[in-house]
């Protein structure tokens, strides 16, 4: 089975956790009846030095003609706010990416990382947010007069709700969870109102799931004091960055969550959601996890695999038992680098794939 997938290796750190996570694609190659054609998809920051833009039109048809996009980091410390950074929305509007999974998992072995009491992780940290990627403050509608006036408009639709929503509830219906939590500000947002509004008609068709309404204010308390009582997550644009953000910090580091932008039978983006992290970029120190957990979710999402995503999920949490990146670090363990992490992570899924 041959797949075209674009790769975008972005600024700072970002080429530095793809190769790692170019490294499971080949292990795949070689145990699995998958051919991947790798094509270079230059963006970001460094490339809008060279060019004057941050996503060259030969790197936009190089991904609307594959099958998937692999995304590192970019953004540049010594560039104005934006300027590379811009590059991420264009291809979730190019492409029309409504979806952005973000998975947040605290693996048994990082059981020690998360800043909260052992009471309050419970039976554990396992949550999908499915936050709605193309609308709302995000969709960037508004602009900034004479340096007096700022403004952004939070746009939603009918229909970018209901897709975003009914996919929130299939999702979790194919992974059987037991309840879905919708999370808004209507008690203040005409917005929210609406999406209360839709999420409640969806959820009719969907009478075996437990379904609540929560504002998020209250959402990001119950993040940390009950985050076990989450499963499946379905949120806005501007809400699902934060509350992601938020609970990415529960399962040991930024540099172990992953997402996917994706639109369901089309060309879809995955990428780790840490930054570029510039004062680190060289140093052979950042965590691949969530880079190599973005293939995961490729894997899952666009090729239909869960046989070889499960394997890439087991591989990385065997390895998180023998050594660690810095970002995580245990006393009891040694300290790798990004390419040993890599390494250690390969040794395990060719030591499962060969079985």
């Amino acid at each position: 089975m041959k797949k075209i997938i674009s790769i975008t290796k972005g600024d700072g750190v970002g080429p530095e956790v793809i190769d790692e996570a170019l490294k499971i694609l080949h292990i795949i190659e070689k145990y699995r009846d998958f051919t991947f054609d790798l094509q270079e998809a230059p963006a970001g920051g460094a490339v809008w030095k060279e060019t004057g833009t941050n996503l060259p039109e030969k790197s936009w048809n190089t991904i609307i003609n594959s099958d998937a996009l692999l995304f590192g980091a970019i953004g540049l410390p010594d560039l104005p706010q934006g300027i590379a950074e811009s590059a991420i929305l264009k291809i979730r509007q190019g492409l029309d990416l409504y979806v952005n999974l973000r998975p947040i998992k605290l693996y048994d072995p990082l059981r020690d990382r998360c800043p909260l009491k052992e009471e309050y992780i419970g039976k554990g940290i396992d949550i999908t947010i499915i936050r709605e990627n193309t609308e709302g403050l995000y969709a960037n509608i508004g602009g900034i007069l004479k340096d007096e006036v700022a403004m952004n408009s939070m746009v939603y639709t009918r229909n970018g709700c209901e897709r975003v929503i009914r996919y929130a509830f299939e999702t979790a219906k194919s992974r059987k969870h037991k309840k879905i939590t919708s999370v808004d500000k209507a008690n203040i947002l005409k917005p929210s109102q609406l999406w209360r509004k839709i999420f409640e008609e969806i959820g009719k068709k969907f009478t075996d799931l437990e379904q609540e309404n929560i504002y998020v204010d209250a959402f990001c308390q119950w993040l940390i004091r009950a985050p076990y009582s989450y499963e499946t997550v379905v949120t806005g644009n501007l809400f699902g960055d934060i509350i992601s953000d938020e609970g990415a910090f529960l399962i040991g580091s930024l540099g172990m969550a992953s997402s996917g932008n994706i639109h369901p039978g089309k060309v879809s983006m995955y990428e780790p959601i840490h930054g570029s992290a510039p004062d680190i970029a060289g140093k052979n120190v950042a965590n691949p996890i969530g880079a190599i957990l973005s293939v995961k979710l490729m894997m899952e999402e666009s090729f239909k695999s869960p046989e070889l995503a499960h394997s890439i999920e087991n591989a990385v949490e065997d390895a998180l038992k023998e050594g660690r990146t810095v970002d995580i670090k245990s006393n009891e363990l040694p300290v790798l680098s990004t390419k040993e992490m890599g390494d250690l992570i390969c040794k395990k899924m060719q030591s499962s794939l060969k079985k």
